[in-house]
């Protein structure tokens, strides 16, 4: 992880984005073109802010918390910007016509849609996860169902599985809210079968950091699953804690430190995928989408807690 290069990427897409946008933004659009090997575009990336002010409405979530992150996909994609937006409004349209309330986090699930199809699966997946945790399932849950019904697997199977998981690391001091669920959810990226190893890799890669003396926070819990399913081994751990170190000790992260360990999470993932005898990393599926869950569950935190502050401030 080249951190030098990071924050000074991050310098152009701050300048860019402007003062009035929320740092930790700034650092998900670094993050989102520095894992895609990709310098900050900025032209392109600003044409593309303008396409989307100029299409959507004042109401519309993409205006706000969301914007410059859909802005970053847009950029990226080899459809001109007018047409992106509309394919991603219309995936939109598809998660509401399946259920779910209009959002941000319906947006970001439409960001990583694939097929129309995965709306109604992910669907099935909610009610299944929402009939175990009512008050627990909302709509931060909807990019993660969205990218486990993708997965296929009895849903009823799964949503159990996550229940289990959850149960178990109750059992073992996590505490109990969103961030857990999440984690429980992660966990089931490999299979929707119940297996007994993931929780232990869960356990030993908490106790790896803890002895390390990296603080796990609430919010940081699903880090854990994507380490423990992708097989993350101990060169790997090691190499997540002293970059989350180095970050520590940086002007950009000295306000946002729970962001480091996530970050240095975020290129260890990255490294695996560009790896390609995957020499540490055991993973049957595609690599390319849990990096994908992972950057829409750091987003999902980022959007979480700017909606709070935001709400705190009235």
């Amino acid at each position: 992880m080249n951190i030098e290069l990071i924050e000074k990427t991050y310098q152009e897409v701050a300048k860019s984005l402007g003062w009035a946008v929320d740092k930790r933004i700034s650092l998900a659009v670094t993050n989102f073109y520095l894992t895609r090997n990709q310098s900050f575009p900025a032209a392109e990336h600003e044409e593309t802010s303008k396409v989307i002010k100029k299409a959507e409405s004042w109401f519309s979530p993409l205006q706000y918390h969301m914007h410059h992150i859909a802005a970053a996909y847009l950029t990226l994609e080899p459809e001109p910007a007018e047409k992106g937006l509309k394919i991603l409004n219309e995936k939109q349209r598809k998660l509401n016509e399946a259920g779910f309330r209009k959002s941000s986090y319906t947006y970001l699930a439409a960001l990583v849609m694939e097929e129309e199809q995965e709306a109604v699966q992910a669907k099935a997946l909610y009610e299944a996860m929402r009939s175990r945790h009512k008050f627990l399932t909302s709509s931060e849950d909807v990019p993660y169902a969205l990218l486990l019904g993708r997965q296929g697997g009895a849903v009823e199977e799964r949503a159990a599985t996550m229940n289990t998981y959850f149960k178990e690391l109750r059992e073992h001091g996590f505490y109990m809210g969103n961030e857990l669920q999440w984690l429980s959810q992660v966990m089931t990226f490999r299979s929707a079968v119940y297996d007994p190893q993931v929780v232990g890799r869960v356990l030993a890669i908490k106790a790896f950091f803890q002895n390390e003396k990296v603080k796990i926070r609430g919010i940081q819990y699903p880090l854990l699953g994507f380490l423990a399913v992708a097989e993350a081994d101990g060169k790997t751990l090691q190499k997540i804690v002293e970059d989350t170190r180095e970050l520590e000790k940086t002007k950009l992260f000295k306000w946002y430190k729970d962001f480091a360990l996530s970050t240095a999470v975020l290129y260890a993932m990255r490294d695996a995928v560009a790896d390609q005898d995957l020499a540490h990393v055991a993973f049957s599926g595609s690599l390319e989408m849990l990096m994908q869950a992972q950057q829409a569950a750091m987003m999902a935190s980022i959007n979480t807690s700017i909606s709070v502050s935001a709400n705190n401030s009235y």
